[in-house]
């Protein structure tokens, strides 16, 4: 049996193994779409080089082969041309990362003479935040029922309110629902005047927008 075909019998046997210690950094590795990771493991490079190296990655609890190298270099076909392998540490970079790249990467290395090297981590891809926008429902007229909701572009994210550059207090005639994204005045007040901010945010990216609110006074109709 070859050195490779070996390793892959290991890499299947081993894939509930959780990581070595200190051997890969801590994740989750947060990207964005289009962006590069590189798997950086802290091991030194031996005097002799190693025996064999893989890498493979754990999507939706199926496991997928990114490269195997000893001899030769033996690639997955959704990794050619987006990979380099540093065989003198087994390190691995990753480009043009998709959603589909989100999962739990693994590398199995034999050395020459050594124990067999394990280690994992965890990657997540993220959307970029972007067009992030408010709208308003009515007049700001004192009396009215106003919601102001926060929208953008992007996936996995949060959202935080400002008014005049502090965090938000909700007071009586407000609320805040559909996980942040609407502020609801109940019956706006002179004192609702401001300026608004909502920040969108996820690990890998933020956009913000404003919303200058000018409550007017309502007008009573003149009697005759």
């Amino acid at each position: 049996m070859d050195i490779l075909s070996l390793l892959c019998i290991v890499s299947v046997t081993l894939t509930g193994l959780t990581k070595g210690v200190d051997v890969l950094p801590d994740g989750p590795l947060n990207r964005a779409v289009g962006g590069t990771v590189i798997f950086n493991t802290t091991l030194t490079p031996p005097e002799k080089p190693f025996l064999a190296v893989a890498w493979s990655v754990i999507i939706n609890n199926t496991e997928r082969f990114i490269i195997t190298s000893g001899s030769s270099n033996n690639t997955g076909p959704e990794y050619e041309g987006r990979i380099t392998l540093y065989r003198s540490t087994g390190s691995l970079e990753l480009r043009d990362v998709t959603l589909n790249d989100s999962g739990k990467y693994r590398f199995n290395i034999i050395p020459d003479g050594g124990n067999l090297i394990t280690g994992s981590t965890e990657l997540k891809i993220f959307e970029r935040i972007s067009s992030v926008n408010i709208t308003s429902t009515d007049q700001t007229i004192e009396g009215n029922s106003v919601n102001l909701t926060c929208d953008g572009a992007g996936a996995d994210f949060t959202r935080e309110w400002m008014k005049d550059g502090s965090s938000l207090t909700l007071v009586v005639n407000m609320t805040l629902y559909d996980e942040n994204r609407v502020l609801s005045f109940l019956s706006l007040k002179k004192t609702d005047s401001g300026e608004y901010l909502c920040n969108i945010s996820n690990p890998v990216s933020f956009d913000e927008a404003k919303y200058s609110m000018v409550v007017n006074l309502a007008t009573t109709p003149v009697k005759h």
